[in-house]
């Protein structure tokens, strides 16, 4: 079980996390926060489960979660800024997920756009959600999902190579109120850079923590599989990707491209 009042006994933010929504199972805390949205929810409201049984990623794969153990929630946001700052929400949200498990004494990276790693393995991921008017991004719904408790013998077996937590890492459990709460505290922090454009430091400082920066990636690109050096992240947060035999660049966002680091 989750202790809401310890989560906002450590938090250290004006907004975001100061109206928690806990619930002990539920198929999608994205979704539910979709449904808190249209019912009026204000700004930085936390959807988060003890056992998401429904949970989704990129391109409508599964998201895994262990009941008790892992930690799935979403954040409620009315960002109210330029459209093309859209793909940056899921680079912060990763960089506030990377500060808090920092936190926890370990050293995480990422995989553009939404993979947190240790070890270089997958222990969190984010879904970002947004509605626009017109131009504007006017909400977003940022589902972070983190495996925090877990052992191995609990991750399905197909992803056990490729997969661990926060335990795992430490060799000793973690408390996923502090978990949440820190990442809270460092989203809100970004959130505000974010909101006054200050996309520079955003994308420098995830950048420092990419695990593939300016080596060799696999993407998928109109069905095709393709290679290319992964350059960094432009101002949008989509990939700057050069092709390693004419060194000729291009911009690919999240919807097209699926990076699979060279091994």
């Amino acid at each position: 079980m989750l202790f809401t009042q310890l989560i906002k006994a450590n938090l250290q933010t004006e907004v975001l996390g100061r109206e928690i929504e806990y619930y002990t199972t539920l198929g999608s805390t994205n979704t539910e926060a979709l449904v808190l949205l249209e019912k009026g929810a204000n700004e930085g409201t936390v959807v988060v489960t003890d056992n998401q049984t429904a949970g989704r990623g990129r391109h409508s794969r599964p998201w895994f979660s262990t009941a008790g153990k892992g930690l799935t929630f979403s954040i409620i946001l009315a960002p109210n800024i330029s459209g093309r700052y859209a793909g940056l929400v899921s680079l912060l949200a990763g960089l506030a997920v990377g500060d808090a498990i920092e936190k926890f004494h370990l050293a995480p990276q990422f995989k553009w756009p939404n993979d947190i790693l240790l070890s270089g393995k997958k222990c969190g991921g984010i879904l970002v959600e947004t509605k626009f008017k017109g131009d504007v991004m006017s909400d977003a719904i940022v589902g972070i999902g983190i495996n925090v408790n877990e052992n191995r013998l609990e991750f399905p077996e197909e992803i056990r190579s490729t997969t661990t937590s926060l335990a795992i890492e430490k060799e000793s459990p973690a408390q996923r109120e502090l978990a949440l709460a820190w990442t809270l505290n460092s989203f809100e922090k970004l959130y505000h850079l974010l909101k006054s454009s200050n996309t520079a430091s955003i994308i420098s400082s995830w950048e420092n923590r990419c695990a593939h920066l300016g080596k060799k990636v696999s993407f998928t690109w109109k069905g095709k599989t393709t290679f290319g050096i992964f350059n960094g992240v432009a101002e949008n947060g989509e990939a700057i990707i050069s092709h390693p035999e004419d060194l000729a660049q291009m911009t690919l966002s999240s919807e097209e491209i699926s990076i699979v680091r060279e091994t």
